[in-house]
């Protein structure tokens, strides 16, 4: 088959698929993933037959390939440099090889054992804890490997270790170990980010989590914490078209939502600090003379917009952001957004004042400016005061200081981290170590340039690199990031890295693990994943009580519609629990409550519980005490007692009372059978839409009833 016959297909795949409801794309993958199976079109093969190949593969030059050539006769030879770069473009499939993680295997342990690098020390643990290819899984030698490279300082293996006695995985529990560890890789990440410009570095870029593509990890509406439509590119060009278009029609609003969004960057805008300044020129020009003064007449938010602009100029020039840096034009601008009240503008102003940048030193003066920035809740100005009035107001320092590590500043955290190691080892205990443990990571995973594998995970996975991308983002994972943990999960899944182990079990396994992990750290709908392991048998035995356990936690914790819907479905068919159907219907209705755009699946589904309610009924069978669809709404106790002391009436001569009074003991028993139920939550106002659907699903089958 031709290229462009090929591309011909994938387009109108395209928009057929377009044309296919959402809610239904699911299950469409699934039984095309079935006839797949039975066609023999495995993992790794594309749905038209055709093998899976990375991007680049089979498309070297001679040049290269002699090149590889020579590389591998050096690696043979012993030369170091050759062996570390063979098994890299091995691992990763560079140059445009292929992947091979078994003899990327065998050339880091090669290398590990000729001279000890490090990196090669760690990338065996890594084939240890995750048993990739042909390797057998070993958490003892794993933990081996690592500790051997985390010694010689190499952070992505201090981050390895820090997360493993943190969570108990692959070590036994140490909160002092992990304190170690964390510790260390957190002092790197500080000093590079205060090896920068003023005001530190630029933080790390935001990192996408995959499920966003598709609006969720189920698919768009599929839970309180999934999207209402998926994250593409042509939804971005479009917003920004829009701000652009008022941008030049002289909305200095959207100027500055311009600056903003090329000044930090965004996952479909590169920050670019040539046109933040194009941006920002636009609204100096327009708010402001040519001698630098405040135009007249302008309303209350274009004032404060002048302010930011004054403020973030002052700081670009400050940076050398855009243009040479400028001290003299960042302290005037600075001033100018200081005396308008901008918060950034005074934080900035103070660290000249305390640096002696282009004014004359004064501390006095510097702490006076921080105090005003921290009085405006700005978190660098909440350390920076917690910093220079520490020895004499301690209290208001330290409030200060975890204000700002609430709101996510690093610095804040690494100081607040720093303050609970010393009281631990001063005799405070577990609790100080936990906190410190939290703190430390918190700043190991935010200042992480120099060892995150996340940015080349996403490169490779926006190239379609799927392979290069998994194995990235397993090396996250393991390293206790919840977005590698999740994206590594949902590649593992997919198709497409069918080079990284041998079996689907293998790949199942993994995901499990991730899935579980991620759900530790309350990454949506991931609980929800892990109880779909456990009900299908996927990575592990199947077990329909651990799959039971797992949907009523991603219930009670999380509002997750799925897992309602799918413990209702459990007590309805008695799998895994045992057969009730009032809780059934209890969990549908939450289902509904809780996913609108699930109504068509509850609705449907409380009809069937209706008619195999019925029919148990009928045959005698024990279908539980009360009514199922014509019982008042259940109350707490709390609203029992109170209700019981306004009405001071005997129960016995009260027809409501009674009915609620019973419904309460029901739920009391329920409650005794199943803690994941909460009291209060199982409605009836669904019973005429359920009654609709049965005598539309009686209707259907009278029509497909054959006439005698």
């Amino acid at each position: 088959m031709s290229q462009a016959e090929r591309r011909s297909i994938l387009k109108l795949r395209r928009n057929v698929w377009k044309l296919v409801p959402s809610a239904v794309r699911t299950y469409v993958r699934k039984a095309s993933a079935a006839v797949g199976g039975m066609l023999g079109l495995g993992r790794g093969s594309g749905g038209d037959g055709v093998a899976y190949q990375r991007p680049g593969v089979g498309q070297q030059s001679r040049e290269v390939r002699q090149s590889i050539d020579t590389l591998y006769a050096l690696a043979r030879a012993g030369i170091e440099d050759a062996v570390f770069a063979v098994a890299e473009m091995e691992m990763y499939g560079k140059y445009g090889s292929a992947v091979d993680v078994d003899s990327a295997f065998r050339h880091y342990l090669q290398l590990s054992e000729l001279s000890g690098n490090a990196t090669a020390q760690y990338m065996v643990g890594f084939f240890y804890a995750t048993g990739l290819g042909s390797v057998e899984q070993r958490n003892g030698h794993s933990l081996l490997y690592t500790s051997l490279a985390a010694l010689q300082g190499y952070a992505p293996a201090e981050a390895t270790l820090a997360f493993r006695y943190a969570s108990g995985v692959g070590a036994a529990m140490s909160c002092g170990e992990a304190l170690v560890h964390y510790q260390a890789v957190a002092r790197l990440g500080m000093r590079h980010y205060l090896s920068g410009p003023p005001l530190g570095r630029h933080m790390p870029g935001y990192r996408a989590r995959l499920s966003d593509d598709r609006g969720g990890v189920y698919g768009v509406r599929t839970g309180p914490y999934s999207l209402h439509k998926s994250v593409d590119r042509a939804a971005f060009d479009e917003l920004l078209e829009y701000h652009q278009y008022n941008a030049r029609a002289g909305n200095v609003k959207a100027c500055l939502t311009l600056v903003d969004l090329y000044y930090h960057g965004h996952r479909f805008a590169a920050q670019d600090f040539g046109m933040a300044r194009k941006y920002l020129a636009d609204i100096m020009g327009r708010l402001f003379t040519r001698q630098g003064e405040l135009r007249k007449g302008l309303t209350q938010a274009e004032a404060s917009t002048a302010a930011q602009a004054a403020g973030m100029l002052g700081i670009m020039s400050w940076r050398g952001e855009g243009l040479p840096a400028d001290p003299a034009a960042a302290l005037r601008w600075l001033s100018v957004g200081a005396s308008m009240g901008h918060a950034s503008s005074l934080n900035a102003l103070g660290l000249m004042y305390q640096s002696g940048e282009q004014v004359p030193r004064d501390a006095e003066r510097a702490t006076e400016l921080f105090k005003q920035a921290a009085e405006k809740q700005h978190q660098g100005g909440q350390v920076n005061y917690a910093l220079a009035v520490m020895d004499r107001k301690r209290d208001v320092a330290m409030a200060n200081l975890r204000a700002a590590a609430e709101n996510g500043h690093i610095l804040a955290h690494y100081y607040v981290a720093g303050f609970h190691a010393t009281a631990m080892a001063g005799g405070g205990g577990e609790a100080s170590c936990r906190m410190a443990v939290a703190s430390y990571r918190f700043v190991a995973e935010k200042a992480d340039w120099l060892h995150s594998p996340i940015p080349e995970a996403a490169a490779a996975a926006a190239r379609g690199d799927v392979e290069a991308a998994t194995l990235r983002y397993m090396q996250a994972a393991e390293m206790g990031y919840d977005v590698g943990q999740l994206n590594a999960a949902l590649l593992l899944e997919r198709p497409g890295a069918a080079a990284l182990f041998p079996a689907a079990a293998d790949y199942e396994r993994q995901a499990l693990a991730y899935w579980t992990r991620a759900a530790n750290q309350n990454v949506a709908d991931a609980r929800t994943k892990q109880g779909d392991a456990y009900y299908y048998g996927r990575g592990a035995p199947r077990s329909y009580e651990r799959a039971a356990a797992a949907y009523a936690l991603a219930a009670r914790t999380e509002a997750s519609g799925l897992a309602m819907w799918s413990l209702g479905w459990m007590f309805e068919h008695g799998i895994g629990v045992a057969q009730d159907f009032h809780l059934a219907k209890r969990y549908y209705d939450q289902s509904l409550d809780a996913n609108d755009a699930g109504r068509l699946a509850a609705h449907v589904s409380l009809a069937r519980l209706c008619l195999r309610y019925l029919w148990a009924w009928a045959s005698g069978r024990d279908v539980g005490e009360g009514p199922l669809f014509f019982a008042p709404r259940p109350v707490s106790r709390d609203e029992e007692e109170r209700a019981a002391a306004a009405n001071a009436r005997p129960a016995a001569n009260d027809l409501d009372h009674h009915w609620e009074q019973a419904a309460a003991e029901e739920d009391d028993d329920d409650d005794a059978n199943d803690d994941s139920t909460k009291d209060g939550v199982q409605g009836g106002g669904s019973l005429s839409e359920s009654l609709f659907f049965i005598v539309l699903l009686l209707g259907a089958a009278w029509m497909f009833l054959p006439l005698r």
